[in-house]
This record gives structure tokens, C-alpha cells and sequence, in this order.
């Protein structure tokens, strides 16, 4: 099977969990009643989530940056700013929920003329995002551990230790590189420049940059709860914040399924976590349709940017 063929079935795959996910939703769900909380919704709480989730593109941007300086980049954290706000446009429609990573890839390799550093810091970017946001939750369940069911608990904590575990192996370069050679991974990176490229930055950080972009990251994940939680507000849930900080990081991880734009995925997640404790399925829905609201204005600024972009660009 041709690169090409394979191409194309993992795009009908997207489209196909994405569809699959809306028409579930929709033959469920009482759509009704969920535009009903809509349109009743409190737009206070709204608007604060709205500013919340708009300041967190800042903060995200300074985590980016404490990555990309740490290997010599050289952009401003403006830059940085409005390429996290491109992303997000692009990640309304790109594959999985996370598709705006590659555009930030592409633009800032372009800026900086190679590739390597560009890839390593969205990825590591990513992961310090995924990494924060589990140990928030394993930390919630440790005074809170009856809300949430067994498997929940185990899932949690088993994404924390491989990631630590990851992070670790990682690091330490010793351990990585006598595992390669016995697995033979050492040729696979000799033979591919951009993946020696790419392995070689993931030890060019500094342990001052990865501490500053876990601070940053922290930060993040608390907007992103307390938004959250102000969405749940806004739509009439009355759940604990502390519930939140468990169910958020699942929903964030979900978003790695192949769809398009976490599209279906982050809903259906939404309504199967939610449930749990205690909201009705509309209310669930409601909040997963009023964060795709607030997806819709940070994309469309982002759009904006990138049409000014280009617009200077064709001046140039």
C-alpha cells in the first residue's frame, strides 16, 4: 500500500469518527433541550471562561518560548503569541484536536530556517501541557478519589507514570541510547538527519527552560479548569471545581483519537464524564457545545492574524 493510499484512509478514518461521534449525539440526545440551555445560558460566566481561554494563548505562547530560546531560536514572544491564535484557526478543521501544532510547526521552522527545533519544541510543548494537566488531576484524586470510578483512577495514574517514565528515558540519555543500540533505533536516526536532528535538541533545554515552561504549563491548566468550570456555571452545572480538575485532563487526552478537530470526540467525552457526576446528558452536551463556542472566536481571531500575515507577506 502506497504513502499516498495510506493517506487517504486515515483521512475517511478522521472524517468517519468525527461524523460517527456527531451522529451519535444527535440520535441520543435531546438537541432541543441542549439549545434551550444555550440560549439561556448565563453570559457572564460565559464571557469570563471566553477571556480566560483567550489569555491562556499568552501564557501558552511564554511556555512555547522558554522551549524555542533554550535552542537558539530567534523569534519574539509576539510571534509566538500569534502563531498559537493561527493554530488554534487551523485546529478547528485539521486532524485530531491538536492540528494546529503542525501549522506552528511549518510556520515557525519557516521563520527559523530549520526544522528540527521547531518540531522538538511544539512537541515537548505538547507534552508539558499533557504532563502538568494528569498530575493536577492525580493530585486531585488524592483527597477525592471516590468521585471518580476505578478505571478513571487507573487511567490517570497509569498516563502520569508513562509519562514520567517517558520524560525520564528522555532525559537521561545514557538509558535511551544503550536501549537503541540493543533495539537498533541508533541506525533508524542515522539513517533520518531530522530525527538525530530532532533527538538531539530534546537535550539542548536546560533545566531552567523545562522548569520555567512547567511553571507556565501549570498556569495554563488552571485556566483551562477554572474556564471550564465557568462554562459549567454559565449552562447551569453544579459541580464541584474539584471534579473538574479529574475530568478535564481525560477529556484533553481524548483529543488525541484521530478526528477532525477533536470534532464528535471531545463531545461524546464530555457527556460519557460528566454524566458521571451527576449532570444531566443535555447539560454535559451544553458545556461541550459552549467551549466549541469559545474554540470558534479564539479560531477566528487566529484567522485574522494569519490573513494580516499574509497580506504583509504579499506587500513584502
Amino acid at each position: 500500500m502506497s504513502e499516498q493510499t495510506r493517506n487517504r484512509l486515515l483521512n475517511v478514518l478522521k472524517i468517519a469518527v468525527s461524523l460517527g461521534g456527531i451522529a451519535i449525539l444527535a440520535l441520543t440526545q435531546d438537541l432541543q433541550h441542549v439549545a434551550q440551555l444555550l440560549r439561556e445560558m448565563d453570559w457572564q460566566p460565559f464571557l469570563v471562561a471566553l477571556l480566560l481561554f483567550l489569555s491562556g494563548s499568552f501564557v501558552r505562547a511564554y511556555r512555547w518560548g522558554c522551549l524555542v530560546w533554550a535552542l537558539d531560536v530567534k523569534v519574539g514572544w509576539w510571534r509566538l503569541v500569534a502563531l498559537y491564535f493561527v493554530g488554534g484557526f487551523f485546529s478547528l478543521f485539521l486532524p485530531t484536536g491538536v492540528g494546529g501544532d503542525a501549522v506552528k510547526m511549518f510556520e515557525l521552522s519557516r521563520d527559523d530556517g530549520r526544522a528540527a527545533p521547531a518540531i522538538s519544541s511544539v512537541l515537548v510543548d505538547r507534552f508539558l501541557g499533557l504532563f502538568v494537566l494528569f498530575a493536577i488531576a492525580l493530585i486531585a484524586l488524592v483527597g477525592s478519589h471516590e468521585l471518580v470510578g476505578a478505571g478513571l483512577r487507573t487511567l490517570i495514574a497509569l498516563v502520569f507514570v508513562g509519562s514520567l517514565a517517558g520524560a525520564g528515558l528522555l532525559l537521561q540519555r545514557t538509558w535511551i541510547e544503550t536501549w537503541g543500540h540493543r533495539l537498533g533505533v541508533d541506525r533508524l536516526l542515522g539513517r533520518f538527519k531530522i530525527l538525530r536532528e530532532l533527538y538531539d535538541t530534546l537535550h539542548l533545554y536546560g533545566a531552567g527552560a523545562l522548569l520555567r515552561a512547567t511553571g507556565a504549563s501549570l498556569l495554563w491548566n488552571l485556566i483551562l479548569i477554572f474556564g471550564y468550570y465557568y462554562l459549567g456555571q454559565a449552562v447551569g452545572i453544579e459541580v464541584p471545581l474539584g471534579r473538574y480538575l479529574i475530568l478535564i485532563p481525560i477529556i484533553s487526552a481524548l483529543l488525541m483519537v484521530p478526528s477532525i478537530g477533536g470534532l464528535g470526540i471531545r463531545e461524546g467525552a464530555t457527556v460519557l464524564l460528566f454524566t458521571q457526576m451527576g449532570t444531566t446528558e443535555s447539560q454535559a452536551l451544553a458545556l461541550a457545545v459552549a467551549y466549541d463556542l469559545t474554540l470558534v472566536v479564539n479560531g477566528l481571531i487566529g484567522a485574522v492574524i494569519y490573513i494580516l500575515q499574509g497580506m504583509r507577506g504579499a506587500r513584502r
